[in-house]
């Protein structure tokens, strides 16, 4: 047997065992819904197309994919708020639905301890409250429900980094649920099962988040592995037809030492004639070429290319030290939000600003952008990614606002927007046209390839699918100028930083460093 087939046959195998391990764990489990031959559309779009889906009493299933794929009309169809154009969606449950966006709750729904346990029982009967105390209440309504069935669609959206942890404690109690979330750090705590939602189709990996990307990188090796032995297969098949194509031309000629009345006297005598084995050498190589008409097509996986920004465009800075701030204090109005404060930030240093909400850190940002009070040195260009998108031109198409900013080769700028997944297909949308999520990609891809040396990013990640953040952080990763960033995604920091300050008590204090 060839290492290949070895290969293939034991990978087939893992995938077996996995998927009975999966249906054993919760066969003698309760059957909470089941979807059947699903095809759904929005006019002409198809939007899901998947043969089966079950859900199992116990399961707690994270659902993941990119921006625009279908993850919420997922659960809605689940649930019933959507028809399917064909197949069904067999319920056996009656889940309580967290969704997104969402403002409409009943005050009289929420249990008071539930809404001290998420600090804000003073709140219930406010009628004006922050995102991230709305995002509270509901949550607050959610565990006032006691339904062993959760559908929840990106609960951690507004909340700081301590509201985050407080809720994902308290998914953790719930039986039975399917989770929409980017928080990645939250699908490892919670999800037992992940479901991903890729060209309308619905795939499952069994564990966390994390075990559905080592799942994701076998398969991607896998079909890596196929790629080449196909490509081995086709470029010998190509050959022996090239080699039989030249053998049949030899055939063919008449020898140039010899007569041709010897050349006859030759083939006669001969038990085939030239003809004849010029045939059959045709016929050979038309096998040949049938079974390269028959083989499997196996695509290349794809693979991020890396990008090379021309960073020294950009004049960067050679200081040590590039921004220095001293004995810093700011209030607005009677409200003091730092006093007394000292700031450095090294070259090339990915720096993150943490805290809760409301201690300071978008103002931090501003006075960095700004250098109000604050000390940047002279060869300092920076790019400020604002929450707002100011920068971003709406009535302009994505390749005019980035093409008006650029630096870099046209190349090098269509390449950052695809690795932050804005296909061709985008490009000419007006910048009005995209969602949230876009345009924070757009933004994003302004800032690294603009005439900038130092980013200041604030809450880079909001809105961003899993993928799109996954894809800004490898191209951090590789810039090399000064970054300076605000995010409550704890996985995001933990890959980026090398750097921390804290902002606590109107004090702003340096963390340990990943140096």
């Amino acid at each position: 047997m060839s290492c290949f087939k070895y290969l293939k046959m034991t990978l087939w195998n893992i995938r077996l065992v996995h998927e009975a391990k999966m249906k054993a764990r919760y066969m003698s489990n309760k059957e909470l819904i089941r979807a059947e031959n699903i095809s759904f559309s929005y006019g002409d779009q198809e939007v899901l197309h998947f043969k089966e889906f079950t859900m199992y009493e116990g399961e707690k299933i994270g659902i993941v994919g990119v921006n625009g794929v279908g993850k919420t009309t997922f659960l809605r169809l689940l649930l019933g708020e959507v028809n399917p154009d064909k197949g069904k969606v067999i319920k056996n449950c009656n889940p309580f639905y967290f969704e997104q966006f969402s403002e409409d709750f009943d005050p009289f729904d929420i249990d008071f301890n539930e809404a001290g346990q998420l600090r804000i029982q003073d709140k219930i009967w406010q009628n004006t409250v922050s995102g991230g105390e709305q995002t509270r209440l509901r949550l607050a309504q959610l565990f006032s429900s006691e339904k062993a069935v959760v559908f929840i669609d990106e609960p951690t959206a507004n909340l700081d980094r301590k509201g985050i942890e407080l809720i994902s404690k308290r998914i953790q109690g719930i039986e039975s649920l399917l989770l929409i979330s980017h928080d990645r750090e939250l699908c490892n705590q919670v999800c037992n099962r992940i479901i991903e939602i890729s060209d309308g189709n619905i795939y499952s990996y069994e564990g966390n988040y994390d075990s559905y990307i080592i799942q994701k990188e076998n398969e991607r090796k896998h079909r890596l592995t196929e790629y080449e032995k196909y490509t081995n297969e086709k470029n010998r098949l190509k050959k022996i037809i090239e080699k039989k194509k030249e053998k049949a031309k030899q055939v063919e000629k008449k020898p140039t030492n010899i007569s041709g009345s010897d050349a006859k006297a030759r083939a006669y005598i001969a038990s085939r004639k030239p003809e004849g084995k010029a045939k059959a050498i045709n016929k050979s190589m038309i096998n040949v070429q049938n079974r390269i008409a028959h083989m499997d097509i196996k695509e290349k996986p794809r693979t991020d290319t890396v990008i090379k920004l021309d960073f020294r465009l950009t004049n960067p800075p050679k200081n040590s030290i590039v921004i220095r701030g001293e004995n810093i204090s700011f209030s607005y109005d009677d409200n003091l939000i730092f006093e007394d404060c000292n700031i450095l930030v090294k070259n090339r240093s990915k720096l993150a600003i943490l805290g809760d909400n409301g201690t300071g850190k978008t103002t931090l940002l501003n006075l960095i952008s700004k250098a109000k009070d604050i000390y940047v040195v002279p060869s300092a260009k920076i790019g400020y990614l604002k929450q707002n998108l100011s920068q971003i031109d709406l009535n302009k198409t994505v390749l005019e606002n980035i093409k008006s900013i650029s630096i870099q080769s046209e190349s090098i700028t269509r390449m950052v927007l695809a690795r932050l997944l804005l296909t061709e297909k985008d490009l000419n949308k007006k910048a009005h046209e995209l969602s949230g999520g876009e345009k924070i990609k757009l933004g994003l891809a302004m800032l690294v390839v603009g005439n900038y040396n130092i980013l200041i990013m604030d809450e880079p990640t909001n809105y961003l699918d899993i993928p799109s953040v996954e894809a800004l952080e490898s191209i951090l990763k590789e810039y090399e100028g000064t970054v300076i960033f605000t995010s409550h995604d704890k996985t995001f920091v933990d890959r980026i930083a090398t750097d921390f300050y804290l902002i606590k008590n109107k004090k702003i204090v340096s963390m340990y460093s990943n140096d």
